[in-house]
């Protein structure tokens, strides 16, 4: 099955813009499906933000910081 169409996109006449468009198309998945799916799964492990203690004298202590 793969021989044929391998076959048939070798026959398939088409234009240099369709060709470009399929070459695109087929580095980007072949190259940039995996990055894709790594930076998918990359955020879906977000840590929660580290809680920053209040000051409680000096610089930013009161309402307007002074």
């Amino acid at each position: 099955m793969e021989d044929k169409l391998h076959k048939k996109l070798l026959r398939k006449e088409m234009t240099r813009k369709e060709f470009l468009q399929f070459t695109g198309s087929s580095l980007l998945v072949l190259f940039g499906l995996g990055n894709l799916i790594a930076l998918v799964g990359h955020f879906a492990k977000t840590a929660e933000p580290e809680k920053v203690a209040d000051a409680s004298h000096g610089f930013g202590s009161r309402k307007f910081g002074a």
